[in-house]
């Protein structure tokens, strides 16, 4: 679990370190990533990074956190137009994705876009669903653009975010022919 505190002190030796540890990552697989490396790449004492941070897999927490409120903070108008935008967005933090896939910690990126979905009212309101229901609803959808974004990895990056965006609608189709209304 991460630490940090609203200072900006701290969130700036956050930055520091999340950017360092990504830089890293560039290099090095996260298994040969040691706290040594994040430190001296961030310029940040150990110190500094054992008070925000109790492990790498923390940084990266962090990273998704971080992506998720970026995604989360943009204008939407509709699900499709903030879909789209998210995609090719994520697309940019290719290497995060890949360590994350690489390293079986997809649930990160679950548990971070899950929190983000949650507060999106854009998304509520498009959705004809009780409460209860929404619930279903957003675990369903972030498991599927979890997946969807896994699965690029896994075909070396070959699609685009159009055709990522099909893919999804593609399902959602599928699905909805084979069960039914």
């Amino acid at each position: 679990m991460y630490h940090i505190k609203d200072d900006k002190r701290s969130q700036r030796s956050a930055q520091l370190i999340v950017a360092g540890t990504m830089t890293c990552l560039a290099h090095k697989s996260l298994n040969d990533l040691t706290i040594t490396d994040i430190v001296t790449r961030s310029m940040v004492g150990r110190a500094t990074f054992y008070r925000l941070f109790d492990s790498v897999i923390d940084v990266l927490a962090l990273a998704c956190d971080q992506l998720f409120t970026k995604l989360g903070n943009r204008e939407a108008t509709d699900p499709e137009s903030w879909l789209l935008a998210n995609l090719q967005e994520f697309m940019n933090h290719d290497l995060l994705l890949e360590t994350l896939v690489e390293n079986h910690q997809l649930q990160l990126l679950y548990d971070a876009q899950h929190r983000q979905l949650a507060k999106l009212d854009f998304l509520k309101r498009h959705m004809a669903v009780s409460d209860d229901q929404a619930d279903f609803f957003l675990a369903d959808l972030t498991y599927l653009l979890v997946g969807t974004l896994a699965t690029w990895i896994n075909h070396q990056k070959r699609e685009s975010a159009e055709e990522l965006f099909l893919s999804l609608k593609t399902t959602l189709a599928t699905l909805n022919a084979a069960i039914g209304d």
